[in-house]
């Protein structure tokens, strides 16, 4: 039944056509189970639906028999499982040609072999993409293998350089991707031995130095790996210690200039790449990177990136940074737009509270402070990052306000909740906690001003690396002077 509540209408009528069809089922039994089934679709909640009716209406007169009746939810459990199968294989079309590649090959098939492999060949030409990288490496061990089956006696070094070049690319790529996320976790999370012992065997430098060499050896001709490898350089670069913002703009001029020869997934992961750099800039307070970070995401938004499998796909964390850059850019109209227009990105679930939390800082940044109190208050779902930002939306409401004893009270529970809070690592509690720290001195000094105190506070705060909302806390400790 779970899967099926996550079936959309049109995989419903599509899951009913399959089990009708003998190639798939073969039980009158399971037919009629789903026919009556359908009729509770999508909540299957009715207090009607027991097992005991179910199994008497495909039994009639029949005592219930529950190991018969959890053999039929199986096997309806199981075509819904390989429904979700074919669906996948639908959506890759080029692995799915390549399956269709392998069994004519097997089947002595030499023409209609021979034109499937070019128009195969012709495909995987059109865009540059990490996934069609393994891909490739596949075709030309088939044809590799073909040619050996057939006897056909000439050099196949073309097609092992091919096979080595490609599937080099897709492990560069998929260990620099592995090395990425490693090091952005490191800073939402505690407990990474396991990883840090990962990144020893996969030292970046060297890495990188075979990336160059890679580039340096490859044909001139083929523009789209240099390209390829030009982005992995960059992306590397990109990564601590370094940490280059050079890369970065080099990257990003890259994609730019380059996007229709991308493939959308290898599009989103680049553009997700460089957001990633621009969140740890601003994390770190190494430099304010909010409107690059709007830019990036917007282009996303203009690319159709969050529905790159025919589903929807906004994550709760992309929704977040996309408003606060936004809002941060004074781009009070197109946060508006973005609410009304691509809402339903988010999970169905979640988008009621999503809406009331996307309106609450828009209403924040407008000065309507009272009514980003009332949309806070019918927020009603308790995410961990969302519970962060709605405890440092509140304390700076009540600041804004005037209601400092109330402005108090927020920061020392919110102080609370980090203290106790298992859930966040050591860097995030030492940025939360530093935010609580300045902002209480901040009120301190708000209701006995002290000039030489608040310089001296400004200049501090401005000298830390690791202070969330610092930009914020810095012009309100400034306008105390």
């Amino acid at each position: 039944m779970k899967i099926l509540k996550r079936f959309s209408p049109v995989e419903i009528n599509e899951f009913e056509k399959m089990l009708n069809s003998p190639f798939f089922n073969n039980h009158s039994t399971i037919i009629k189970l789903f026919g009556e089934l359908i009729k509770f679709y999508p909540e299957f909640s009715d207090k009607i639906l027991t097992k005991e009716y179910l199994f008497s209406v495909v039994n009639k007169g029949r005592k219930y028999d529950d190991k018969i009746f959890r053999k039929y939810l199986s096997r309806i459990n199981k075509l819904a499982e390989e429904y979700l199968n074919i669906v996948q294989i639908r959506s890759e079309k080029n692995k799915r040609e390549l399956n269709v590649l392998i069994q004519l090959s097997k089947r002595d098939l030499n023409e209609v072999y021979s034109r499937k492999l070019k128009e195969l060949e012709k495909s995987f030409i059109r865009e540059i993409d990490a996934e069609s990288s393994l891909l490739k490496h596949l075709l030309c061990t088939v044809k590799d293998n073909h040619k050996s089956a057939q006897n056909i006696v000439n050099s196949h070094n073309e097609d092992l350089v091919n096979s080595y070049n490609n599937l080099t690319d897709y492990y560069l790529f998929n260990t620099n991707s592995i090395i990425n996320q490693i090091n952005t976790d490191k800073i939402s999370f505690n407990n990474h031995d396991e990883a840090d012992k990962l990144s020893l065997l996969a030292d970046k430098i060297r890495i990188e130095e075979y990336v160059k060499e890679l580039k340096n050896s490859s044909s001139k001709v083929n523009k789209e790996r240099i390209l390829f490898l030009d982005m992995l350089i960059y992306d590397m670069k990109m990564n601590p210690p370094e940490s280059d913002f050079k890369a970065y703009r080099n990257l990003k001029t890259l994609i730019i200039e380059n996007s229709g020869k991308l493939s959308r997934q290898m599009l989103y992961f680049y553009l997700q790449r460089l957001n990633v750099f621009c969140i740890i800039q601003n994390v770190k307070s190494i430099q304010d990177m909010n409107k690059e970070l709007f830019e990036n995401y917007k282009k996303m938004l203009e690319n159709d990136l969050f529905s790159l499998d025919g589903t929807t796909g906004l994550t709760l964390l992309d929704l977040r940074l996309i408003l606060s850059a936004a809002l941060k850019n004074n781009e009070f109209d197109w946060v508006e737009k973005f609410i009304k227009e691509k809402i339903y990105l988010i999970n169905e679930e979640l988008r009621i509270n999503v809406n009331h939390y996307c309106y609450a800082h828009l209403m924040f940044y407008k000065t309507n402070y009272e009514g980003s109190l009332e949309h806070i208050q019918k927020i009603k779902f308790a995410s961990l990052p969302v519970t962060v930002d709605i405890y440092i939306l509140k304390a700076k409401i009540f600041y804004m306000i005037g209601h400092l004893d109330s402005a108090l009270a927020v920061a020392d529970s919110f102080r609370h909740y980090i203290t106790g809070n298992k859930q966040l690592s050591d860097f995030h509690k030492v940025n939360l906690m530093n935010f609580v720290k300045y902002f209480k001195v901040m009120l301190r000094l708000s209701v006995k001003t002290d000039k030489s105190k608040i310089k001296k506070l400004s200049k501090e705060l401005q000298s830390m690396n690791n202070t969330k909302e610092k930009k914020w806390l810095i012009e309100k400790i400034e306008a105390l002077i």
